[in-house]
């Protein structure tokens, strides 16, 4: 005997008028969309055999239709109105055992009985006509499973279609159940499917399943029947977990030898590489030289599109297979590495240049390295290049020679003693240098890079030489190559943008017309650097967002050195909301040592405005450290310490304030920017009491007005203003004028309402108290208004009106705002 899986439910008949359960209302029902038809059917069925009449009513549908969950509503809907509820349910392994079923259910008691019979394709044959003969004198309600072995039975009385809406019953176990029964043809056509994925076209499902058109169409069929597919024509799996269950029930042998037929397949139907590369990558298998081809031009396709980690993939497959090519492989995917793992790119590129055959390709091999990933690792790029150099040396190639020598000379970018050696080379080529060949061109776009970090050579002759250089690529291409972009750094740094504005608009507008994304989002981030060095602060805030927006923390769609030049303009741009994405969207680790830093300034920076005047000092003061350790002194690109004078002076150490203060000036006179000479004198004549103090301002006052910087002549002015006020009025009102039209011009609103405050007869009342400058310093400290008063002995009341006569002093709106006020950036 079968084992015993019946389970009868006797209640007591219910008293007469009992209802009925409306259709709809049972969770179990409510719970499958579009099953409430099928079960108006069942409930009529339960009334007439109510009344001691017997019926036979079958419901029919694929796996995942609910056939199951449908006849447990109606087994509840039975005992609850008083029926004696017998259930079954057939098996695969009981089919040859007669009267299997029917054990499960014997002896039918008299009366009101409803029979409930599970997947009814597999019962014998002589419990079906058993179940037949009872359906005289009871409700015989079954269910059966289309597709299966068995399930075109032919049966008596109504028929309850249900279609597949929920893929919550297949698991893997089920369905991999399902398949097994299944005869060979059908298993094959659903691996192929499986395999194919979206690619699977009925034509190439039937030749990599190894049969015949009509052979597959109906093993296509069956699988529609069994509710896995959703068509014929092209089918597809009804739901990804079926693709999953099958591919379960593959071997790795199998799957193995399956992947590597499909590829061959696509291959030779003229399928896109991308679709053949991606069966390849998934074989263990031995390529062939196609196969190889494949994936480095499927991996080409990728890198064109920003795919790069897709475009990595393929390449190490290809790499894996032995051949003549494998340098050259190898070399391609260190390149599609460097966005992704700069290190491991350059170990890559080690690997390419032992095995290249000729000095040539070895060269070759670094040229084609983008230039950022250079400066990742200084020690192992000496390994990579040094043999390189020497090479090159000896084929006597002057042009090969010098773009060699660019590439070191950028790797050492971010090395003190490097940086100081290609200062002195760039001194070595003279004022004129020669520009008329690309490999010159490189090499001293590189030299004027480096010259203009360290700062130690006078920043007209650098802008100089970088407008030179600039002018040989034509803005009319859409896009900056590294080369450029290093050209937009260096002319920003030596506070000459203007010729970088007229290219970088140029170039935007090209690539507008063109619709090349990425390309337009790496001149975004130049116009943006370009923007903030011009004042331009709304401009170079719209840029950034731009660039932010698109990159969505894809890095890679940019190049790492934009992470760098954001930063940059965040520093500058102060703006909370734009430093707080630009931190959240950074790598976890960045490769470039200078962009990690000066990340930390833009996390010291955002202290400050959260009012940790504290943290943010010793972030700012840590990371500027840092960058002088690594030679990279160039004052107008990195102003940090302008932020931490004036947070020594409100933390009441101006020792220290002065000492900052004027080794940044010494530092802003030896590379001659006049942004950074204004600045800084700026900066001086705040902390030098009276006239000593307005002739340092004026003295800014004349080294800005020959600056590209507008914003920072326009705060100069606001410091001459209130500085002016007491003893001269009208003058200081005219230099609170030019500094609010100055700052709506480059629209920032902060600066703006702070000369607008002082505008509205606000000028002699500017001062803040003592009193005023305790609270706001304790405000800024983080301590509650509840706080202040308890510190200096006053009531809450009196913190409050502090604070608000500071606020309208100020030109600020709320607490928030006090650190940036006190401390306005760079």
């Amino acid at each position: 005997m079968p084992p015993e899986r019946s389970r009868r439910s006797r209640f007591p008949a219910s008293s007469p008028g009992t209802p009925y359960p409306a259709a709809g209302t049972d969770p179990v029902v409510d719970a499958l969309p579009g099953r409430t038809a099928g079960m108006d059917q069942l409930t009529k069925a339960l009334r007439t055999a109510a009344s001691g009449t017997g019926a036979f009513v079958t419901v029919r549908g694929p796996m995942g239709a609910g056939k199951s969950a449908l006849l447990r509503a109606l087994a509840v809907q039975a005992d609850s109105v008083g029926a004696v509820v017998l259930r079954a349910s057939g098996a695969p392994a009981e089919r040859d055992w007669d009267f299997g079923v029917a054990d499960q259910l014997r002896p039918v008691p008299a009366g009101f009985v409803v029979i409930v019979v599970d997947d009814l394709q597999w019962a014998d044959e002589s419990s079906v006509r058993w179940l037949i003969d009872v359906a005289a004198c009871a409700l015989v309600v079954t269910a059966v499973r289309d597709g299966e072995p068995g399930a075109e039975i032919a049966l008596p009385g109504p028929v309850v279609r249900l279609r597949p809406v929920s893929s919550a019953g297949w698991s893997q176990r089920r369905v991999a159940d399902c398949l097994r029964r299944q005869p060979e043809p059908v298993r094959g056509v659903a691996k192929a499917m499986a395999v194919l994925g979206d690619q699977a076209e009925i034509g190439l499902i039937t030749e990599l399943a190894g049969l015949d058109d009509v052979t597959g169409g109906a093993a296509v069929r069956s699988l529609r029947s069994l509710g896995l597919v959703t068509s014929q024509r092209n089918p597809r799996f009804a739901d990804p977990a079926v693709q999953d269950a099958v591919l379960a029930t593959m071997t790795t042998s199998e799957h193995d030898t399956c992947r590597a037929a499909a590829a061959a397949l696509l291959f030779d139907r003229g399928h896109p590489a991308e679709n053949v590369a991606e069966h390849l990558v998934a074989t263990r298998s031995v390529l062939d030289e196609w196969a190889i081809e494949v994936l480095r031009a499927a991996a080409d396709t990728a890198l064109r599109r920003g795919q790069h980690p897709i475009a990595v993939n393929y390449l190490r497959r290809a790499v894996q297979a032995a051949g003549p090519e494998r340098a050259a492989v190898l070399v391609e995917l260190a390149v599609a590495e460097c966005t992704t793992d700069s290190l491991l790119a350059l170990q890559h590129l080690c690997y390419a240049i032992q095995m290249c055959g000729s000095r040539q390709d070895r060269a070759a091999a670094v040229l084609r390295m983008p230039i950022a990933v250079l400066g990742a690792a200084l020690p192992l790029v000496r390994d990579v290049i040094s043999d390189v150099e020497r090479d090159v040396r000896q084929l006597r190639d002057r042009d090969l020679s010098l773009r060699i020598e660019a590439r070191m000379r950028y790797a050492g970018h971010t090395d003190l003693t490097e940086l100081t050696d290609s200062t002195t080379r760039l001194r070595e080529l003279g004022p004129e240098p020669e520009t008329a060949s690309t490999a010159e061109r490189e090499l001293l776009t590189v030299l004027s890079f480096s010259a203009a970090l360290a700062a130690r050579v006078p920043a007209k002759d650098v802008a100089a030489l970088a407008d030179r250089l600039l002018d040989h690529v034509p803005p009319s291409a859409g896009q900056a190559d590294e080369m450029t972009q290093l050209l937009v750094k260096t002319l920003c740094a030596a506070d000459s943008p203007l010729n970088a504005a007229t290219w970088t608009d140029r170039a935007l507008a090209r690539a507008t017309e063109t619709g090349a994304a990425d390309d337009q989002a790496k001149l975004w981030v130049s116009r943006a650097l370009v923007a903030v060095h011009l004042g331009n602060v709304a401009e170079a805030r719209l840029m950034t967002k731009n660039v932010l927006e698109h990159v969505s923390g894809e890095w890679a769609l940019v190049g790492s050195d934009a992470m760098l030049a954001l930063a940059v303009v965040a520093l500058k741009v102060q703006d909370e909301q734009l430093s707080e994405r630009l931190l959240s969207s950074r790598p976890v680790e960045v490769d470039n040592p200078c962009t990690a830093v000066v990340f930390d300034m833009v996390r010291g920076a955002d202290a400050v405005a959260r009012g940790d005047a504290w943290g943010g000092l010793r972030c700012l003061t840590d990371a500027g450290r840092q960058l002088d350790q690594l030679g990279w002194r160039n004052v107008v690109i990195f102003p940090w310490r302008t932020t931490a004078v004036r947070l020594y002076q409100q933390l009441g150490d101006t020792g220290a304030a002065r000492i900052l203060a004027e080794e940044d000036h010494e530092r802003a006179v030896e590379w001659g920017a006049p942004a950074g000479v204004g600045r800084t004198l700026r900066v001086l004549g705040g902390l030098t009491e009276g006239a000593g103090g307005v002739d340092l301002l004026h003295a800014a006052a004349d080294a800005l007005s020959t600056s590209a910087n507008r914003l920072e002549l326009a705060r100069t002015h606001l410091a001459l203003g209130l500085r002016l006020r007491d003893q001269y009025e009208q003058i200081a009102v005219e230099h609170l004028r030019r500094c609010h039209d100055i700052a709506v011009e480059c629209g920032d609103q902060r600066l703006v309402r702070q000369a607008g405050t002082h505008l509205r007869g606000e000028v002699r009342r500017a001062e803040l108290t003592r009193t005023e400058r305790k609270v706001v310093a304790l405000a800024v400290a983080g301590q509650s208004n509840q706080e202040i008063a308890h510190t200096l002995s006053v009531s809450i009341r009196a913190v409050e009106k502090h604070l608000t006569n500071s606020y309208r002093k100020l030109g600020i709106l709320r607490r928030a705002e006090l650190a940036g006020a006190l401390n306005h950036p760079f």
